[in-house]
């Protein structure tokens, strides 16, 4: 059973007249009849709305700020066969959120599962963000990982989730041409290479908070 949605906190008066559970399975469907608060005064009219219910996510992008490279990870996903694309994707490391766990630990256990890799140093924060808030609830929750490059490679990926992953590596200037040319096309990699264009000079000299660090 879901628990009520608070809209408590928002700018706006919200009517949610009842919310309908429209589809159970990998994804979580739910449809939302509501009014809300307009800018101009008064209210809406009714209207329904479908939101993919989903876990909060976390990427990580690796960086071996020694040797300027970035470890990056390919896999198969369905979704970009209905675009006609290439269904094998060029990502950063990520993974859901489970009970219990926080952001940090789940970047920890991503990166080790998706890349085999620790963090050799502690992870940095580049941002959270919604990935498509025009229709489902997911936020991500992005970080930094500096690891040892010269131990990436291989296979990897858990068997019970079908994951067949390979990871490999490039040089940073690499890596941004292709997300540049659009070789390279989705949202975590897109903020992970445009944080690092800002910042990889000074983490090469010195690994600490971005929070600290001023372009």
């Amino acid at each position: 059973m879901r628990k009520p949605l608070d809209t408590s906190n928002q700018p706006f008066p919200i009517e949610i007249a009842r919310i309908d559970p429209v589809f159970r399975g990998h994804l979580k469907v739910d449809e939302l009849h509501l009014r809300h608060g307009l800018f101009g005064g008064g209210m809406s009219g009714q209207m329904s709305r479908e939101v993919v219910s989903r876990r909060d996510a976390v990427c990580v992008l690796p960086y071996d700020p020694t040797r300027d490279e970035v470890v990056l990870i390919e896999q198969f996903r369905a979704s970009l066969l209905f675009n006609g694309d290439r269904a094998w994707s060029v990502e950063v490391v990520a993974g859901l959120v489970e009970d219990g766990e926080s952001v940090e630990e789940v970047a920890r256990r991503e990166l080790q599962e998706e890349s085999g890799l620790e963090t050799t140093a502690p992870l940095l924060p580049i941002t959270s963000v919604y990935s498509t808030p025009g229709f489902c609830s997911e936020r991500f929750h992005m970080f930094c990982a500096r690891v040892d490059a010269g131990k990436a490679g291989g296979i990897h990926g858990l068997d019970h989730e079908h994951e067949d992953i390979r990871v490999f590596t490039l040089p940073f200037r690499d890596a941004f041409s292709q997300w540049e040319a659009g070789e390279i096309s989705n949202t975590p990699m897109a903020i992970g290479m445009l944080w690092l264009a800002l910042y990889r000079e000074r983490l090469q000299q010195n690994w600490t908070d971005p929070r600290g660090l001023r372009p």
